[in-house]
This record gives C-alpha cells, structure tokens and sequence, in this order.
C-alpha cells in the first residue's frame, strides 16, 4: 500500500523545479575550440558540432544549416560533458555537518541523521545535489541511494534526478539500519526495473556486496545480486580493505560490478579485479578526506576499466569532478617524484570516455562524436584562470587550471540546461534556502549530533 506521498512527489517536486527538459532542440555549436576525447577525431579549431534529436549529428568547419538554434562558441573550448562514476546525491543538503571531530565523523554523523530522513529531505538533498553537479560540468552520474527506507524514498529520489535533467543511474540501495541477514525490498527492486525507461534515468543495484565474508553477510549479498542479475541490471559496490579479499571469494564478481574505492586493494587483487572483468571507480577527495591514504592511480590502473567519481558533494565538498582531476594528477607526481608520472589527457579521460566505458556507457556518452549521445560542456577560455590555448594540447589547462566557475553551457541529450553561466529553469536560491530548511529539521529530529562513548 503506498502513502499519499508517493501520489503527490510529482507535484511537489514542480514547486522546486519546472520542466526543463523534454524535446530535445536541434543546436548548432559554431565556432568553438574541441576537445572530442574520440581516438579518431582529436581536437579540432574553429569548428562547429551540429545536434540533432538529442543526439550528435554532424562535425565540421562552417557547417550550413538552417532552422536550427546557435551558440556562438568562439573563445569557448568544447568538452563531452563530465561522467561521475560514483556520488551520493540524497545526502547534499548535509554539506558542512562532517567537521572531523569525533561527533561529526561522516560515517558515524550519516548513519546517525540518516534515520531522520523522510522522503521529503531525500527530494530535496538529491535535488539540490543533482543541480549543482550538472552546473558543474557533470552531464552524467551514478547515483548510489543508500538510505532507501520504502518505496515513497525511492520514489522522491527518482523524481528529483528526473526533473534536475541530469542523465543519472539511480542505484537500488540498503540502508544502515538493515540487518546482515535482511535483503533489501526485492519484490519492489522487480517492480521499478519493469518500469519503462523514463526521462535520462536508468536504474541499478546499490549492492552492500559480502562484507568480510561472515556467512549471514554473504547469503544475503549472494541473494541480492542474483536478483539483480535476473533483472539485467548494472552493480556497484563499496569495497577495501579486508573487504577487497572477502568479494574476491566470493566468486560474485563479474563484469557487470563496479567496484568503489578498493581501498589498500593489493597488486594481485588489483589483478583479480581485472580478470573478473570488474570497473573500478576512484574518488581521491572523499578518499584522502576520511584517512583512506593517497589514492594513486599507478595503484590501479591494472584494473583497465577506470573513471573518477566525486563520492557525494556533502563529503566531497563540492561536486568539483575538476577538483578531483586535478587532486588525482597532483597525488601522482608527488608520490613518485616525478612531474612526469601522469599525462593530463588520461586524467582527462578518466572523467569522460574511460568513465563512460567503466559504466558500460561509452558507446552513448564520453566522447564527441557523430551518433552519440548530445551531453557537452563548454569551458569559458576568457576568465582570469583561463587562457585560449591556441594550437597547443588544451589537456593540462582542464586539468590544472579549469575550475566549475569556467562552465559557461551544459548540454544533456540536446537540451541546454545552463547557458551564459546560469542554469535554466531553477531558482537557485528557493532551492538553497529549502536545502538549509531540511537539514535543520533533519539536526533537530535527531536531537542534534550523535553520543560519542569515551574509549576505555
């Protein structure tokens, strides 16, 4: 039996946000600088990208095409837009509440609020996540939902990361509160994959995987992960440590499953990872924020199917995937020593065409090219901490210098959703301020911040 909620989320929703996306337009972009991240095309200058029906259509200098709408993107430098492997959207609105004190401590605090999430709060954090991760030049991501706690959450999730416009998947999650031995809502997981397609939202498992392989823990995440694979369905999974060998063992693996972090991961289950065909998604901010050590790409980059995720802007900070580039870069030479240890373009790569392949998507987004997926970005090249590259590899400035103040346009599947540096059709400070007003109801439902026990 569903609650009202469940009837009246739609409605609600369109008091945040309006429809802003639908039909797809058919744009031309003129003129612009582009980085087409396609092995067969490279960069290209002065060029124009036509799109059509949501899709990309036709590549060149001085295209001739009317009835179309243009973007004069002279001076700009055209990306595909950005493809975050991994994120946590539900929990936006607590940015700021994780201090690194031991009441604030993320994973004692989120469990703690967690409970006090109606499906309200869980529309409004997933919302204002999804919002400020598309302003930020990310036109994909997969969002792991686990504080799904019955069908009206999952419902107010799915409706925000609908009307955001934002191309997502939506993973099928668990909540802290469940037992080892209890499965999620299987009977409700078959429901929604029955569902037809909706908007830019597809659906996967949030997979809570086998732990350290106690066999209550394995039995369930066993169950869970057949029931997924019955469904056809994409599954990631949290994983490190003692954590890397128990999946490992488990015989699961396959590659269908993302695996997150694999934090302290060792060189033979690094190759293990790779021979069960497994992803790997890294997240160096949120990794080196909560102490998991340096994340260093020469560390996994044996796994072969890689992209960077930003772990949730409530952790992260921000939802900053040029941050996490950048961090990833910068980790790399420092660890070795070297200035040469890693080529900005394969960081690059890690957030756009190898992102997209570790998420089985990269026939339909990564790249700029003909037939796929219409989801780019343009960078403006005219700000204080830019520069027009002219004829060299434009790689090290995205890397090094661009930050989520250089996105000027974002496009996902034709349609425009920011242009000129503002998003299309959100009241950003309506948004805010609901934002604020939910996590303070949140910290007051929960009675303030969690008991910490002295150690003995």
């Amino acid at each position: 039996m569903r609650s009202p909620l469940h009837c009246l989320l739609p409605a609600l929703l369109l008091s945040i946000a309006p429809t802003i996306h639908g039909q797809t337009h058919d744009l031309l972009i003129e003129n612009a600088q582009v980085m087409t991240l396609d092995p067969t095309l490279g960069d290209l200058r002065e060029t124009d990208v036509l799109l059509r029906d949501g899709r990309i259509a036709e590549i060149g200098q001085r295209l001739t095409v009317t009835d179309v709408e243009r973007i004069d993107a002279r001076g700009m430098l055209l990306l595909p837009g950005l493809v975050d492997t991994h994120t946590h959207l539900w929990l936006s609105a607590a940015r700021g509440q994780f201090r690194n004190t031991p009441q604030t401590d993320y994973f004692l605090l989120k469990k703690h609020l967690a409970r006090h999430y109606s499906p309200e709060d869980i529309r409004i954090g997933t919302y204002f996540g999804a919002v400020e991760t598309l302003a930020s030049g990310v036109t994909t991501t997969v969002d792991f939902f686990h504080n799904l706690r019955g069908p009206e959450h999952w419902e107010a999730a799915r409706q925000a990361l609908l009307e955001s416009g934002i191309r997502a998947r939506l993973l099928y999650g668990a909540h802290d509160d469940l037992k080892a031995e209890q499965s999620i809502d299987l009977e409700h997981l078959a429901e929604v994959a029955a569902q037809p397609a909706q908007g830019n939202l597809t659906l996967g498992l949030g997979w809570r995987g086998v732990g350290e392989g106690a066999p209550a823990t394995l039995q369930t995440g066993r169950r869970e992960i057949e029931a997924a694979r019955s469904l056809g369905l994409p599954i990631a999974v949290h994983s490190g440590g003692a954590r890397n060998a128990a999946l490992i063992d488990s015989g699961l693996l396959g590659e269908d499953v993302q695996i997150i972090h694999a934090t302290a991961a060792t060189p033979a289950q690094v190759a293990s990872f790779r021979a069960a065909g497994s992803s790997l998604s890294l997240t160096p901010i949120t990794e080196h924020r909560v102490g998991y050590g340096l994340t260093l790409l020469s560390d996994y980059a044996a796994v072969g199917r890689l992209g960077l995720g930003i772990d949730g802007p409530a952790l992260a900070g921000s939802a900053d995937l040029f941050a996490n580039m950048r961090l990833l870069a910068l980790t790399e030479s420092a660890a070795n020593k070297a200035e040469t240890a890693i080529e900005p373009r394969r960081i690059l790569e890690l957030a756009t065409l190898e992102a997209a392949r570790s998420i089985g998507m990269d026939k339909e987004i990564g790249s700029i090219t003909p037939g796929k997926r219409a989801d780019l970005i343009l960078l403006d090249l005219n700000a204080l901490n830019m520069a027009s590259p002219g004829t060299n590899d434009p790689a090290a400035l995205v890397v090094y210098s661009a930050t989520t103040a250089n996105v000027d346009t974002v496009i996902v599947n034709g349609v425009p959703l920011k242009r000129g540096g503002q998003l299309i059709g959100v009241d950003v400070p309506q948004v805010l301020e609901r934002a604020q007003t939910s996590i303070n109801t949140i910290l007051n439902r929960a009675g303030g911040l969690p008991e910490v026990k002295p150690k003995l």
